[in-house]
């Protein structure tokens, strides 16, 4: 399975929260990444574009939408990591996957109950 976070999410993936804007880690977390996550069997790959028409992630959105999967209990640092494959044609994006891959190895699984921040929740 693949995603291309800029054609199938936001050429300007940015922010936190909802709050933050229209492309927030959050709302890719649970809108995009886990819907993808959980239709892939155990031992399939999601191949993720990172570069694509996006200029830049940001630290909160990386760290909200790939490191809430395990800060939320959705699945562990491990898992999600053996699980995910990061697709770039420019060397620059090595930088974002080894920040993905350092902010999910740090987060701690299961610290945090998840509450949705919308406003119409």
């Amino acid at each position: 399975m693949e995603l291309n976070i800029g054609a199938d999410f936001s050429l300007d993936p940015a922010g936190r929260y909802y709050a933050d804007g229209p492309a927030s880690g959050e709302q890719f977390r649970e809108l995009v990444l886990k819907p993808l996550l959980e239709k892939l069997g155990k031992s399939e790959k999601l191949l993720i574009t990172l570069d694509d028409g996006v200029e830049s992630y940001g630290s909160s959105f990386i760290s909200e939408g790939f490191g809430g999967i395990v800060k939320y209990g959705y699945m562990s640092s491990e898992e999600l990591l053996s699980r995910l494959e990061f697709i770039y044609s420019d060397e620059d994006y090595e930088f974002f996957e080894g920040r993905i891959r350092e902010i999910v190895s740090e987060a701690k699984f299961g610290s945090k109950e998840y509450l949705s921040s919308k406003a119409d929740r």
